[in-house]
């Protein structure tokens, strides 16, 4: 199992980010466990898949809207 972890200012950016993340986590294939959640000021995903490629792929792609939702969260 992989695990990530995003830190920010506020526990309410961290909750409304993994918030956000976990819509995402609901179109994944069914064979990929992924589930995010915030503790504190952290947002942690815990990613599970049998091959590296896709969890490669989940990873990049968990980095990306991470991202993608932080800047916009900053307009």
């Amino acid at each position: 199992m992989s695990r990530i972890e995003f830190s920010y200012e506020t526990e309410e950016k961290a909750e409304l980010i993994a918030e956000l993340l976990e819509i995402d986590n609901k179109v994944a294939p069914r064979k990929l466990k992924i589930e995010t959640f915030s503790e504190g000021k952290k947002v942690i995903t815990l990613v599970e898949h049998t091959k590296i490629s896709t969890l490669a792929a989940t990873l990049e792609d968990l980095i990306f809207t991470e991202k993608l939702i932080s800047q916009v969260m900053e307009l």
